[in-house]
């Protein structure tokens, strides 16, 4: 009696260390209560993907498990619409980003919500060092540019036109940019408009825009650059390939002065 007393005592033992491992594994974080609470509501998960969320930026990803992997493979999961981002809070220079997997009970708009969203900054991400393509531009001065001349030199380009709001309302911080960099003349400003020659005069004889401006850009910008999204900005390196595509013009200087700086 008493050896299958000590048999039963030693069982319970083993069985409350068991379920106690069990439940250390499955602690959760206040990633996954994050998660818990945005997952089911499109609206609220969208908040806060706008909020927290630049994939533009330089961020660390994580996968699942909260091991690193490579940026491609981060954009590819967040494709399928299977999964989001979520912020992982740390003391590291850059921003963390884990994947969580989307569940029978997630609101199913925000599926198709983070594939659409993921497409246009995956394109962009698979443009970063790829050559930028040869041109022969002209700007409202008369003054040539080419690929070749420019090599050597950070070429910074925008993509606009004029009835694009976004496009106007941004040209305040992009003359402050130039007149940052008024002193180096180994940073280039270059702008891309459709518009025509004759429409950009009268409108730059009321505003004033400091990038250097070409006209009838239309089929450089989306047949060869393949954009349709205006404003675009890209950084080109000295040695003539790409080093940022973005859409705004704070994600554009940030880029801009992180390069200078290193």
């Amino acid at each position: 009696m008493n050896a299958i007393s000590t048999v039963s005592r030693l069982l319970l033992v083993t069985t409350f260390f068991l379920l106690y491992s069990c439940k250390e594994e499955e602690k959760i974080t206040e990633m996954d209560l994050l998660f818990s609470s945005l997952h089911d509501d499109q609206a609220k998960w969208w908040r806060y993907h706008k909020t927290n969320i630049d994939l533009s930026s330089d961020f660390l990803p994580l996968g699942e498990d909260g091991d690193s992997i490579s940026k491609k493979a981060f954009f590819e999961a967040l494709l399928t619409g299977e999964f989001i981002a979520i912020e992982k809070k740390s003391n590291a220079a850059r921003d963390q980003y884990q994947l969580f997997k989307l569940t029978k009970e997630s609101d199913g708009d925000i599926s198709y919500t983070i594939s659409a969203d993921s497409y246009r900054e995956y394109k962009h991400f698979t443009m970063e060092g790829q050559q930028f393509p040869d041109f022969n531009l002209k700007d409202l001065d008369g003054k040539t540019y080419t690929k070749e001349a420019l090599l050597g030199k950070t070429l910074v380009v925008k993509t606009w036109f004029l009835n694009c709001k976004p496009c106007i309302e941004e040209m305040p911080q992009l003359n402050q940019l130039v007149e940052e960099y008024s002193e180096n003349k180994d940073v280039v400003f270059l702008s891309l408009s459709l518009d025509t020659k004759t429409e950009l005069q009268k409108f730059l004889s009321e505003r004033k825009f400091k990038y250097a401006v070409v006209p009838q850009q239309k089929a450089f910008i989306e047949d060869t650059l393949g954009f349709s999204i205006y404003p675009t900005h890209i950084i080109v390196e000295p040695s003539g390939k790409i080093r940022k595509v973005v859409n705004t013009a704070p994600e554009m200087i940030a880029s801009l002065k992180s390069m200078n700086k290193g």
